[in-house]
């Protein structure tokens, strides 16, 4: 037969477990507000940290607005000024070298002819959808001697002559008259002969 008996009385009885319950509980009593204290310790930092973040971008906003804007002012200047330019440089494309003109002119009118009236008119048209410069020439004057008609039509055939030909696009003689002025020698002629240039595009 076995007999047991316990000695030990119910107060002073211990648990096994290594924490009880009032350790627990003071661990917790500790462990919660440093985590607590923490997790706003935190939380005050990222929000002071966004905050300064905030004002650094709203300072750099400040500086850049006006800047954009005067960005945005000079892109439209700059693009008034190359519409500008590419106008500019449309007319200077669509000009013809008059002075080398008058100069193969010169070279061409037979010594027997006397210019009266050179005249020179541009106009802009539309060709081809495209701006276009056309530019026609009138030339007045007198021609004398046996050899006057043939001196008029050689030179209202201007057009045909290689000084001419990439500029010009016709020419013909449209008056051919005896001058009736009492002042004008005898077998004078006037004449008249017009011619008209290729058109130029602005672009």
């Amino acid at each position: 037969m076995n007999l047991r008996v316990d000695l030990i009385l119910e107060t002073e009885k211990r648990s096994a477990s290594v924490v009880n319950a009032k350790g627990l509980l003071r661990i917790v009593a500790i462990i919660v507000p440093i985590t607590l204290a923490v997790i706003i310790a935190m939380s005050v930092m990222a929000m002071t940290r966004i905050r300064d973040e905030l004002k650094a971008l709203e300072s750099e906003i400040a500086i850049a607005v006006p800047k954009k804007d005067a960005a945005i002012t000079y892109r439209g200047e700059l693009s008034k000024n190359k519409q500008i330019l590419e106008e500019l440089e449309g007319w200077r494309k669509s000009r013809i070298n008059w002075a080398d003109q008058l100069v193969n002119l010169q070279r061409v009118i037979p010594p027997e002819i006397q210019l009266t009236i050179l005249r020179i008119a541009n106009q802009v048209e539309t060709i081809e959808c495209s701006p276009s410069r056309t530019s026609s020439l009138v030339m007045k004057g007198k021609a004398l001697g046996p050899q006057a008609r043939a001196d008029v039509e050689l030179l209202g055939a201007v057009d045909k002559n290689a000084a001419f030909t990439n500029s010009m696009k016709t020419a013909s003689v449209v008056s051919y008259t005896k001058n009736e002025e009492p002042s004008a020698k005898d077998g004078e002629m006037l004449f008249q002969i017009e011619a008209s240039y290729k058109p130029r595009k602005f672009k």
